[in-house]
């Protein structure tokens, strides 16, 4: 055993200890090590031996991990366990932050929080003087790692393993994670659940564990018979209140939701709802409730298309019937190409066409289902310069966090790639932005003042948005789509053309790769906005000291026509058969199963078969080959 100490500078310090297993013999009855609560460990020395098991840990990840690392050595030879126990006195702001911050990092095969929500740590050392004590070092430790076989035991092959790892823990701990002021545990209220159960493209597990490891209560108004309200899953929330949740988001709605809390009658911190489309009536309930929201008037504004564009003091009109569509184009003399779109309820990009003509406009309103997206839709100039992702974290109007991710041209783009649909379907993003830095500077001032004018200064927002006169274009180079320097430079100086304002985190599939990417967990902070828990979103918007650990791209297999499903997961059998391509994905999910009924894009209905994050420490290149192998090795079938 090996004790080190690690001071993180202006943030906090810490104290590891690092456990060297090495397998010596074992008897011949012994078979392996089983489930860690049925399991018991018996230290052995010259004057006693001492008797083990979870509870003896504080946690049972800590005994699990040690299990662990014991079943390793004895496949090995040997293995390296390294706990981290905070020295600064104070409470933890998340329970699970070691095992957050160390998602994908290259040196470790497992990491477990080991701290409970809220816990408190004084500051106390551990002496490790006999194995018995080894107990109270879990015990005393926010997390532990178990690391990657180095391949070989010499002395210089570990102690530059463990150096690298100092390296590493520098990186991603650097900030305050314990704080001397106590957090209280409070209760949430969550609008609409979650529409898709964990494993079929829902962000559950990430919400609701995350509130967990925040010491949030929640609780959740649905529809009867949700995925939530059942014993599987039903240990996420606090109470589960079924409340009707349909298309209707009127004053109906809200007095709903008023009702069902009050009847409920617990104490009550917060009210939110990630749903864009329930954002207005949420805002006047908890108005009602006397809970901390923005207007609904400010609601209102961000997710009606027309009115935000309005805001933004551009040219923009709006039609409800092809006439109107008609004498508009005519009364303003507009010039094609345009873009239609539905003013509210927009998701997935229905509803949105470039058109050239007016048959096009009439063709694409012909499509759009009005039940889901309404009659309204906007009518406005086409932005052809590239398209960003920009993801703000707001406290007091302050940037906490900012990132852009490349937005790669859709089907129905000036220079799209299709990849089979001719719509504004994302087909993928890339992280970090290759925008020139003077122009990601432009959409974060930009957007960032659009942000504080609407009325948004506090939040995880997702913004959608294009570079006009931008100095790169999309160009195939080497057979390889991305970002090149314009043919034809641009005479005026670029802009941001603001697309959308998402007042929520972004999707599952990019809070997941900005979480692995940077450390920042956006669900995470979007449950502190509406409790006001201002100190901890401050010390969590964070981000690796050394900024993105490698190049990550989105990669989204769209449904190219509907069907039956034929396929068991495409993505498992991909893994299966390239393992090469597996270790490059950080993250993926398949929405759709063997048997269901794929809806189809001509019934105005986009949808995506999986989702995979796909990420490259060489290069951006290298990470956009690796996407596009994926792409071509991706086997499903649709009937």
């Amino acid at each position: 055993m090996n004790k080190t100490a690690t001071v993180a500078s202006n943030a906090i310090s810490w104290h590891s200890i690092d456990l060297f297993l090495k397998f010596v013999t074992s008897s011949p009855s012994f078979t392996g090590f089983g489930n860690s609560d049925e399991s018991r460990i018996v230290f052995e020395s010259d004057a006693e031996q001492h008797t083990v098991d979870s509870g003896s840990f504080g946690a049972a990840p800590g005994f699990r991990l040690l299990l662990e690392g014991l079943a390793e050595a004895q496949t090995r030879g040997d293995s390296i366990l390294r706990l981290i126990l905070p020295q600064t006195r104070g409470f933890i702001l998340r329970s699970d932050i070691v095992p957050l911050r160390l998602l994908d990092c290259p040196l470790v095969a497992t990491v477990l929080g080991l701290a409970k929500p809220l816990q408190y740590f004084d500051g106390q050392s551990c002496d490790i003087e006999e194995l018995k004590d080894v107990p109270k070092a879990f015990s005393l430790s926010a997390g532990g790692l178990l690391l990657k076989s180095v391949g070989s035991t010499s002395r210089n092959s570990q102690a530059s393993l463990l150096s690298d790892l100092d390296v590493e823990l520098h990186n991603r701990l650097s900030f305050p994670w314990i704080s001397a002021q106590e957090p209280k545990r409070k209760t949430l209220a969550l609008v609409e659940g979650g529409r898709r159960p964990p494993g079929r493209g829902g962000n559950g597990e990430t919400v609701y564990g995350a509130a967990e490891a925040l010491g949030i209560d929640m609780i959740v108004l649905d529809n009867p018979g949700h995925w939530l309200d059942g014993p599987r899953w039903g240990h996420w929330c606090k109470e589960f209140i079924p409340v009707e949740c349909t298309e209707e988001s009127d004053h109906v709605f809200t007095a709903r939701i008023v009702k069902a809390i009050q009847a409920w009658g617990g104490h009550l911190d917060g009210l939110v709802t990630f749903c864009d489309h329930y954002q207005v009536p949420v805002a006047a309930a908890a108005l009602q409730l006397e809970l901390p929201t923005y207007s609904p008037e400010t609601f209102d504004l961000v997710t009606n298309k027309f009115k935000l564009s309005v805001s933004e003091g551009r040219p923009t009109h709006r039609a409800s019937t092809f006439e109107q569509a008609k004498s508009i184009v005519h009364e303003n003399h507009l010039e094609f190409p345009l873009i239609i779109k539905p003013s509210l309820m927009g998701f997935q990009s229905e509803g949105v066409y470039r058109v050239e003509n007016l048959e096009q406009i009439k063709a694409g309103m012909e499509a759009t289902d009005i039940e889901r997206h309404g009659v309204e839709f906007v009518i406005e100039k086409y932005c052809d310069g590239p398209e960003v992702d920009a993801n703000f974290v707001l406290c007091d109007g302050e940037i906490l966090f900012f990132e852009a991710s490349d937005e790669f041209p859709k089907g129905a783009d000036v220079n799209g790639q299709s990849g089979g649909v001719d719509t504004f379907l994302e087909l993928g993003n890339i992280i970090p932005s290759d925008l020139p830095a003077n122009e990601v500077a432009v959409v974060r001032d930009s957007l960032h003042q659009s942000l504080l004018r609407v009325g948004l200064p506090d939040g995880v927002y997702h913004l959608e948005a294009r570079v006009e006169n931008s100095s790169v274009e999309y160009m195939v180079k080497d057979n390889m789509l991305d970002l090149s320097p314009r043919s034809v430079p641009k005479k005026r100086k670029p802009s941001a053309w603001l697309l959308e304002i998402n007042p929520r985190p972004p999707g599952i599939q990019a809070a997941a790769a900005i979480k692995n990417s940077y450390g920042i967990d956006y669900w995470g902070l979007a449950l502190l906005f509406p409790l006001q828990d201002c100190k901890r979103i401050r010390h969590l918007s964070h981000p690796f000291t050394q900024g993105s650990q490698y190049w990550c791209e989105m990669v989204f297999i769209p449904v190219v026509k509907g069907g039956i499903c034929q396929s068991d997961d495409p993505c498992l059998e991909l893994f299966n058969r390239r393992p090469d391509l597996a270790v490059h994905v950080s993250w993926w999910c398949t929405f759709w199963t063997k048997g269901q009924r794929v809806p189809d894009p001509s019934e105005g209905r986009n949808a995506f078969f999986a989702h995979l994050n796909i990420f490259s420490r060489t290069s951006r290149e290298h990470a956009l080959q690796i996407g596009e192998t994926v792409r071509k090795e991706l086997r499903f079938s649709i009937i």
